[in-house]
């Protein structure tokens, strides 16, 4: 086995899965083979899931890093076809688009523990925050075993004993023909507030510069350790929006009303919500990890998006 390390430790992938023919080793056990050589660390091909805004071209840069074999793309909805094994093997979620499409990877980033590396190919994103000519650096980073990862906070929202994740906001808002409604807000079992207009949003600090921002809210640091409650359109002016630890426990009640009223999470969940049903809403037990630009930091990000 010794000798065999030595032999195929500086060869070439392509040369790798040509090799087979010399070791004598059938087509069927060439993807355990690879499997061993990633494990033993013989060669420094990439893997990912992907996933792209619809009807966006791949890049050429991207198409190039494929040509050399420095990375390997697997479609994120191919992820339940993965063993554990497999799994184990994958960098991260690599996301091509903006922040929409970048939110819809977070439920599988939370649930496999896979950090999401998010490239801008929309307009105005902020979770998307490396641009395509930065990742050739980022993937030599990655293959030099740097520690690039940032950490951020996540919502878990538990509404009729089921549970979902939201890196923005979880947000409780009137259907689009409907009168104000009343929701009442307790932190810690303690009753806060009614809030009378459109809605309520919980927004992270990551979040902050989303949902939140449009409604009013402030602009928070997202390693700030904190959660916002922001009222949307409030028929009292003295509600405002109210910064508060990440470590508190939100339950969100709706009045007696035959209103309609939504409940969603990052723009890609939608429930209807009923009046006896409360909303819990507390931190998550992981935070999601991403890899950031390598040559922007938060506060040039904000300056470029808002041309501060």
């Amino acid at each position: 086995m010794k000798k065999f390390f030595e032999i195929i430790k500086n060869l070439k992938i392509t040369e790798i899965k040509l090799y087979h023919k010399v070791l004598n080793v059938s087509n069927k056990k060439i993807k355990k083979l690879d499997i061993l050589f990633r494990k033993f660390k013989i060669f420094t091909m990439l893997r990912f899931f992907l996933l792209i805004k619809e009807n966006t071209p791949l890049p050429g840069i991207l198409k190039d890093l494929l040509k050399e074999k420095k990375l390997e793309l697997i479609p994120l909805k191919e992820i339940s076809k993965l063993s554990l094994e497999e799994l184990n093997e994958i960098k991260a979620i690599l996301v091509l688009g903006g922040d929409g499409t970048f939110l819809k990877a977070v439920p599988y980033a939370y649930k496999y523990d896979l950090p999401i590396l998010g490239v801008n190919m929309g307009k105005f994103g902020f979770l998307t925050e490396t641009y395509i000519e930065e990742l050739p650096q980022i993937i030599l980073a990655l293959e030099k075993d740097f520690n690039l990862l940032e950490e951020r906070t996540l919502l878990k929202i538990i509404y009729q004993n089921k549970e979902y994740v939201g890196l923005n906001e979880g947000a409780i808002m009137k259907g689009p023909a409907g009168k104000i409604i009343y929701l009442n807000l307790k932190i810690n079992n303690t009753e806060v507030t009614t809030i009378y207009g459109d809605g309520l949003i919980i927004s992270t600090p990551t979040g902050s510069t989303a949902y939140n921002l449009s409604a009013g809210g402030p602009i928070v640091h997202p390693q700030s350790k904190v959660f916002i409650c922001t009222p949307i359109c409030s028929f009292k002016i003295n509600i405002r929006p109210l910064i508060i630890p990440d470590d508190s426990l939100i339950e969100v009640s709706v009045n007696k009303t035959d209103e309609e009223i939504h409940l969603l999470i990052d723009g890609q969940i939608n429930l209807f919500i009923k009046n006896e049903k409360s909303i819990l809403i507390k931190k998550a037990e992981r935070k999601l990890k991403l890899i950031p630009s390598l040559k922007r930091n938060y506060f040039q990000i904000l300056k470029n998006r808002f041309q501060w």
